[in-house]
């Protein structure tokens, strides 16, 4: 505690931005190269049909599994507060309405989740949401084709990716501290 007196302070909806902006920015430069992944991997029968421009998936599956991080980091309502000032700054910047954008990330969170049942791992279950959002049991041998599950490889090497795009709240929280704008308490 007596540590927090060097930390800048952020109110929620600078941080919301931040999250937003670097999210943002990080999927559109890096997709082009994730795509190309995809498609040239070696774990599928034939390469998947990927367009350069179809992020949206995959923009989609980032944001739900940073979401589903953000409790762990934050706590007292704090999380709430910040998940819905997300929201909307990615409505802003997205041109849809929070309630849009939160449906949709529920719906590819659920999917996630749902599929990769009984772990509990973010980064497993953000791999399996590129599989099941791209369509990608198609273009896979036989085998995994028949079981309607990806290949475990394919899902290490989407893994080593997606972990390059979770936002990383430890070392913010060891530079920031979050006001809530709302009761004057920090976060």
């Amino acid at each position: 505690m007596l540590f927090n007196w060097g930390k800048k302070r952020l109110k929620k909806d600078e941080v919301a931005r931040l999250f937003v902006h670097a999210t943002l920015d990080s999927v559109e430069d890096a997709w082009p190269d994730v795509a190309g992944l995809i498609r040239e991997s070696p774990h599928f029968e034939r390469p998947p049909h990927i367009d350069e421009g179809d992020a949206a998936p995959f923009l989609l599956v980032v944001l739900a599994g940073n979401l589903e991080f953000l409790p762990h980091f934050f706590e007292g309502g704090s999380d709430q507060a910040l998940i819905q000032a997300i929201l909307a700054e990615l409505s802003k910047e997205l041109e849809v309405s929070p309630d849009q954008i939160s449906a949709r990330i529920e719906q590819v969170r659920k999917r996630m989740v749902h599929s990769n049942r009984p772990s509990k791992k973010t980064l497993s279950a953000m791999a399996r949401g590129i599989y099941l959002e791209y369509g990608l049991n198609d273009c896979q041998e036989e085998y995994f084709r028949s079981l309607n599950v990806p290949n475990p490889r394919f899902l290490m090497q989407m893994e080593e990716v997606l972990h390059h795009f979770l936002w990383d709240w430890t070392s913010f929280q060891e530079q920031y501290k979050m006001q809530l704008q709302t009761s004057g308490i920090t976060a």
